[in-house]
């Protein structure tokens, strides 16, 4: 090597990407449009589902043949969310025929893995509201479990309520407690109460009045009237804990009547 040619090359030597951080700059690089492009199409996703929820809206409460016609069209071209929005609609009217449309509609988009469509079958198959105005209970099962199973709280409180009572099977009070509790952290206040309930007697669940007080108070939160009666009634007898006290027994009763108004809405 020439003393010309010394410096160039050392150059050369100290300028080239070291192969390791090439890769890892573009392993990097990549992640990046990857995360963008995901952020990309949960926007869209949401988006969407906003405007197929709009058009339910529309064509439930009023009506709308324009907003149900979209419905249609999207549910017709596929899309499994169109096709469980549709099916909820047409399952809430009053004629035959739409029922049993809406109940096609629900189980296409229920075979595609949709949890509003599993859960709206179910919901309706334990209560009677199907077509045929009569409790399919092995349907309430399936479609309960596979919605539950996916995290849907209300579906969640129903199946509570399957296991509690038996139905078709034997009662199981422990998977009551199990189901109940995914519903109501996810906010259900009647399965909030019910889990109260377990609590305070045993039910299911090793019996724990600071638990029971705790879902008492969480349910009364949305103004469910029996959650603040029942705490109303353990400041009055000195219950679950509860040191007597006449006035908050007199604060939680006029709560309770205000709730009563206006109560939290069963899923």
């Amino acid at each position: 090597m020439t003393a010309a040619t010394a410096p160039y090359s050392h150059h050369a030597r100290r300028s080239r990407a070291h192969p390791l951080f090439a890769a890892a700059l573009l392993a990097v690089t990549v992640a990046a449009a990857g995360v963008a492009g995901a952020s990309a199409w949960r926007h869209h996703a949401e988006a969407r589902q906003a405007e197929l929820a709009h058009w339910q809206r529309l064509a439930s409460t009023a009506a709308d043949a324009d907003a149900l016609a979209r419905l249609a069209h999207a549910a017709a071209a596929g899309e499994t969310a169109a096709r469980a929005a549709l099916g909820e609609t047409l399952l809430g009217r009053a004629d035959g025929p739409s029922r049993a449309d809406g109940e096609r509609w629900l189980r296409l988009a229920a075979d595609n893995g949709n949890v509003r469509a599993h859960f709206v079958l179910g919901k309706a198959a334990l209560l009677g509201q199907l077509p045929t105005g009569k409790p399919d209970l092995p349907r309430a099962w399936t479609h309960l479990e596979a919605a539950a199973r996916a995290g849907d709280a209300p579906a969640a409180y129903y199946l509570g309520l399957l296991c509690r009572g038996g139905y078709g099977r034997a009662a199981d009070p422990a998977a009551a407690v199990r189901w109940l509790t995914v519903a109501a952290e996810g906010g259900v206040a009647q399965a909030m109460f019910l889990l109260a309930n377990a609590y305070r007697e045993g039910e299911g669940v090793a019996r724990d009045d600071a638990r029971a007080v705790g879902w008492y108070e969480a349910a009364a939160e949305r103004e469910h009237p029996a959650s603040i009666q029942a705490l109303a009634m353990a400041y009055r007898n000195g219950e679950l804990g509860l040191t007597r006290d006449d006035g908050e027994y007199r604060q939680h009763m006029a709560e309770a009547a205000h709730a009563l108004r206006h109560p939290a809405l069963t899923p």
